[in-house]
């Protein structure tokens, strides 16, 4: 059915949001390592580019975990037991993600390995308690996902 409202349509966006992190162990990990790279980002001094170019791949790694997990949750309704052609469509669907995993690693080492960029920004960060500070409630945040927002609700 389609939403009349476009508060209708957001919500249900925020809602497959929200599904998919409490479902996906890999796309909790991801948005961690978003909120790191982030963090180390601003210590690193980045271009607006390579901000723009984070940003991107940041986004789009979140958009294929989720569209991986909306294909296996499409093959999950519509096959019951064990199908061949449903195991391909999910094995490809994780391998999309896969893909971009790596490009995005590509990326990262494109943009941070650079050993005078490096040095400077673990100097900032030891020598700044706003750093030290936001990793560690990075960090807090980190847990509380892996611990506590991906437990299964089976209420809905």
């Amino acid at each position: 059915m389609k939403n009349k409202k476009f508060s209708a349509s957001l919500r249900h966006a925020f809602d497959g949001v929200i599904y998919t992190a409490k479902l996906e162990r890999n796309f909790r990990f991801d948005i961690a390592a978003a909120l790191y790279v982030i963090w180390f980002s601003a210590a690193y001094g980045l271009s607006r580019t390579e901000w723009a170019l984070i940003a991107v791949v940041i986004g789009v790694m979140l958009v294929v975990e989720t569209i991986n997990t909306a294909v296996e949750q499409a093959v999950d309704a519509a096959v019951h037991g064990y199908e061949i052609h449903a195991k391909h469509a999910k094995d490809a669907a994780a391998g999309a993600s896969l893909i971009f995993a790596a490009a995005s690693a590509a990326v990262a080492l494109l943009i941070f390995f650079d050993v005078d960029r490096l040095l400077a920004a673990f100097t900032r960060i030891i020598n700044s308690p706003v750093y030290i500070t936001a990793f560690v409630l990075i960090s807090l945040f980190t847990l509380w996902l892996f611990f506590k927002a991906g437990k299964k609700n089976n209420k809905k």
